[in-house]
């Protein structure tokens, strides 16, 4: 065997090796790429859900307490005033 059938077979050789690689590489990628779908699939109807769980805290809970805070806020504002003007009015009342 010469020296340049020797190079052709070791050509031939890595070739084969080559394809085989990239025939396996080709295949534990799709074979990943479908688990990670199975996983951006369940991660998406989480956040799907989580989204439906905010929404309806937000329109039982959130939009109440905000509407409660503020009338609160309201009278507190009128007793606040009220509670001023009387002041003022004592003031006013002692001769001054």
């Amino acid at each position: 065997m010469s020296l340049a059938e020797l190079r052709d077979l070791f050509i031939v050789i890595f070739a084969i090796l080559g394809i085989g690689a990239t025939i396996l590489l080709s295949l534990i990628a799709f074979l990943i790429y479908r688990r990670i779908r199975a996983i951006l699939d369940s991660g998406r109807a989480i956040a799907g859900n989580i989204r439906s769980i905010t929404s309806a805290v937000s329109q039982d809970v959130v939009k109440p307490l905000a509407s409660i805070a503020g009338i609160v806020q309201g009278i507190a504002k009128v007793l606040d005033f009220i509670s001023t003007r009387r002041k003022e009015g004592r003031k006013g009342g002692r001769g001054e």
